[in-house]
């Protein structure tokens, strides 16, 4: 036996508290078992708490004991799968969440895409615009060149026309003129030969012939 009839010690120390398991016999020669709790004050100290449990009634102690440790066991379990499932189900809001958001965000860059394919779209027709006006521009001025080219070389042709038309006339005018003076001349021989043979035929009575000259 040891001191105060205890027959063995032991404890557990956790953070908050400890645990003492002694086993005794008391001046009657009974055995049992002292199970004591001790925490910490606050203003310093101890709190103690004990229970004792005989030897006779420990069977039924750890029938309840042993049930007690089983629903506990079993709650705990529970809890834990409660928890998974809140944990699951927080997991799945937070994927679901997350979905929203891919969805959310594929859906603004689609927008976006299509906002900008039809700024591209508005910005490849105004060009094409731009440019059919730019090559209507220089189609227009390259046919009113060539207008202007046509009418300057009608204008030149008129030009030349009217120098080979002017040049025509005053070469007929002088070739009539000197067709006129040769017929002059010829009529001017004619006379002068008529004026010879009545001349000849007065005087004499001799006739003198006076060829023409070709």
């Amino acid at each position: 036996m040891g001191i105060r009839g205890e027959i063995f010690s032991s404890k557990i120390i956790l953070p908050n508290r400890t645990y003492f398991f002694n086993v005794k016999e008391n001046r009657m020669g009974d055995m049992y078992l002292n199970i004591v709790e001790s925490k910490n004050r606050d203003n310093g100290g101890f709190d103690r708490q004990s229970v004792i449990l005989f030897a006779e009634d420990l069977q039924e102690f750890l029938k309840g004991f042993d049930e007690s440790l089983k629903a506990l066991e079993k709650a705990v379990r529970g809890k834990k799968h409660a928890d998974k499932g809140h944990a699951r189900r927080d997991e799945n809001r937070e994927d679901g969440n997350r979905k929203t958001e891919r969805r959310e965000n594929r859906e603004r860059v689609g927008e976006r895409r299509e906002r900008n394919s039809r700024d591209s779209e508005r910005t490849d027709r105004n060009s094409r615009g731009e440019r059919h006006e730019h090559n209507g521009e220089r189609r227009d001025r390259s046919e009113r060149g060539e207008r202007r080219e046509r009418g300057e070389k009608r204008g030149r042709t008129g030009e030349r026309g009217s120098e080979r038309s002017g040049a025509g006339r005053s070469f007929r005018g002088e070739r009539g003129g000197d067709r006129a003076r040769e017929r002059g001349g010829d009529r001017g021989e004619r006379g002068r030969s008529a004026d010879r043979e009545r001349r000849n035929d007065h005087g004499g009575g001799k006739r003198v012939v006076v060829k023409k000259r070709d």
